[in-house]
């Protein structure tokens, strides 16, 4: 069996069984049931286009609206439940981003297909993956940036072709038209090009950056303007904030509180820590019982961190000419996680660093497959040093991975159970006057709440102790 293909095999083998745990997620009341709504308003492409970048001042977010329309129009000509359209949708976007990181790693001989069974399970084990997964918009948009930021990655690793421009292009529209963090395309693209990728040239980094310029104008134009602190809540140390006490902390000296949350959202990619801007270092220290899931993850980002450090200290001393392909993609890679610690300036959400997390896999299996190849220039006891650190980080990485479906099984009961107290009988009052809006409302909560699923009951009892903080 050649290693490309048995990397497919072991990606397949950890990635399908996953793909069920998110198809059993009900569509969402949060986030979702409002456009779907909205959607079902329209017959047409543009009169939904035109209103839809007036929804909201601080969105401009007009393909969130159109995607749903159209998957609302795929479940009536098709017959299928919503639930079933929308989430393969999801599905589909998760395979597609795990595809993309094989496409991306390039696995070609055995000792890639080593490093690989290290990079693969902190991919999928990572907290910002998990996060992507459970978002609650109809379509999962934080997963679509993904798909778009690992696709320019792929085109940056080949030969220039004089349509890239043009794909790259279209790639940042599509992801600037459904989330802000749709920017993240435009990082990525910068950073390949200033990394010497052979993909990426002066004339693709520069029309990503008129486009996304004209984004900018565009949102101007329309008095569309971001949220600042107090547009969500956020974590401080070890307490959580809701909005209202942000502002009013923070609100009058917020430079500090900006610098808390960039910083804290880098150190989530190398350390697992904060979470949605809260340290439980902080709250162990407290309680002087720290977590178990708190020691896992640190242990197996430490690792993992530090592999990163040493290839970066013993790789990149002679400057860019001598880069080969690996260090270039091991340096966009850095630059895309530093860049993206820089957009949770006003909140922290593991959502906003799922790029990051992406990249953070793909520097994870650089450095690994050349610590690897290191191993021959090695003495016996120090090979097999290396070999255990990598077991165990491979292994702690693993169970991570693992808790995964846990933590998407049960966020399948509690979304379940939200749907109960939509329409409750005694509650008419709140019920949908528009009869199109209550008839569509009623349809999803009646598969919602016919849906089976698994009840936390069933699931191991110790799982809250190692996979959920």
């Amino acid at each position: 069996m050649r290693p490309p293909i048995l990397a497919f095999l072991l990606a397949a083998l950890i990635t399908l069984p996953l793909a069920d745990s998110v198809f059993r997620i009900p569509i969402q009341v949060s986030d979702s049931l409002e456009a779907i709504v909205i959607a079902t308003k329209y017959s047409s492409f543009w009169p939904l286009l035109t209103d839809s970048v007036r929804f909201s001042t601080t969105t401009f977010r007009p393909m969130r609206y159109e995607q749903t329309r159209w998957l609302l129009q795929t479940a009536a000509a098709t017959g299928l439940t919503y639930n079933s359209v929308f989430r393969a949708v999801h599905v589909a976007l998760m395979l597609l981003l795990v595809l993309l990181f094989l496409l991306a790693i390039r696995v070609r001989r055995w000792i890639d297909v080593a490093a690989f069974t290290v990079a693969f399970p902190a991919l999928i084990g990572i907290h910002t993956f998990v996060a992507m997964l459970q978002e609650a918009y109809p379509v999962n948009h934080f997963a679509e940036v993904g798909v778009c930021a690992l696709a320019v990655v792929v085109l940056s690793q080949q030969r220039a072709r004089w349509f890239f421009p043009i794909v790259v292009c279209a790639l940042l529209a599509f992801a600037l038209s459904v989330v802000e963090s749709g920017a993240m395309v435009w990082v990525v693209a910068i950073c390949c090009a200033a990394a010497g990728m052979r993909g990426m040239t002066r004339s693709s980094a520069i029309a990503a950056t008129l486009l996304l310029g004209a984004y900018l104008l565009a949102r101007h134009a329309l008095e569309i303007s971001s949220p600042g602190i107090g547009g969500h809540g956020s974590g401080f140390g070890g307490t959580f904030y809701s909005p209202e006490e942000l502002k009013q902390r923070f609100g009058a000296h917020p430079l500090g509180f900006i610098a808390y949350n960039v910083a804290g959202g880098l150190a989530s990619l190398l350390f697992s820590e904060p979470r949605q801007g809260m340290y439980s270092l902080v709250i162990a220290w407290k309680t002087g019982a720290p977590h178990p899931v708190l020691l896992i993850n640190l242990a197996s980002s430490l690792a993992t961190t530090a592999l990163m450090v040493w290839y970066g200290v013993t790789h990149l001393r002679g400057g860019r000419a001598a880069w080969s392909d690996s260090d270039r993609l091991f340096v966009a890679a850095c630059a895309v996680m530093i860049v993206n610690a820089a957009l949770n300036a006003a909140y922290i959400k593991d959502e906003i660093m799922s790029v990051g997390g992406l990249f953070y896999a793909v520097a994870a299996y650089v450095a690994v497959r050349a610590l690897l190849e290191t191993i021959p220039r090695r003495g016996v006891v120090a090979s097999a040093l290396i070999a255990l650190l990598l077991m165990a980080d491979a292994g702690l990485w693993a169970f991570r991975a693992a808790g995964v479906h846990y933590v998407l099984r049960y966020d399948a009961f509690k979304t379940r159970n939200d749907w109960v107290e939509v329409l409750r009988p005694d509650k008419r009052d709140d019920w949908p006057t528009d009869p199109q809006e209550l008839a569509i409302t009623r349809r999803i909560r009646n598969e919602v709440v016919l849906r089976r699923v698994a009840s936390p009951s069933f699931m191991p009892r110790w799982g809250d102790r190692y996979w959920v903080e």
